[in-house]
């Protein structure tokens, strides 16, 4: 069956890497936020979220690393998730990544979504993480056609 898109949305933080210094520990920090109007019954949401990190004064001693925790939430409940743990050989080591993910929801209910996306650092002990950037989300809503 054809699909159109018939809603878009976006939160920016920065499209570029260094954009922004935006240190993380362990309690959840709102990186980006959007509201998201869904049309019809039957549908599915796609959203993309892309953050860019380093990980700085990490501790080499295992067996925790520090991780980055992305969680995506549609009207405060946690729709997707992802956690990407640093890798280090070297305290002094400046580590950079970039954790892109997809989430795709399937006949949300009609009305507007408010979709947020929260970082934390869980292993906070174990290391040090800052947003750099890119740091962004986009939402799209497909429909029959």
């Amino acid at each position: 069956m054809a699909q159109t898109l018939v809603e878009f949305g976006r939160s920016i933080q920065t499209n570029l890497a260094n954009g922004v210094n935006i240190p993380i520990n362990s309690t959840p920090y709102l990186l980006l936020q959007f509201g998201l109007n869904v049309p019809a019954a039957i549908n599915y949401v796609e959203l993309i979220t892309t953050v860019g990190w380093q990980a700085t004064n990490v501790f080499i001693t295992p067996p925790e690393q520090p991780k980055l925790l992305i969680q995506v939430l549609m009207d405060g409940v946690v729709v997707g998730s992802a956690e990407q743990e640093s890798v280090s050989y070297d305290e002094d080591e400046l580590l950079e990544m970039t954790t892109t993910f997809q989430t795709i929801l399937t006949n949300v209910p009609v009305g507007f979504r408010v979709i947020q996306v929260f970082v934390s650092n869980p292993e906070d002990l174990q290391g040090d993480i800052l947003i750099t950037g890119p740091a962004n989300i986009t939402g799209k809503v497909y429909a029959p056609a």
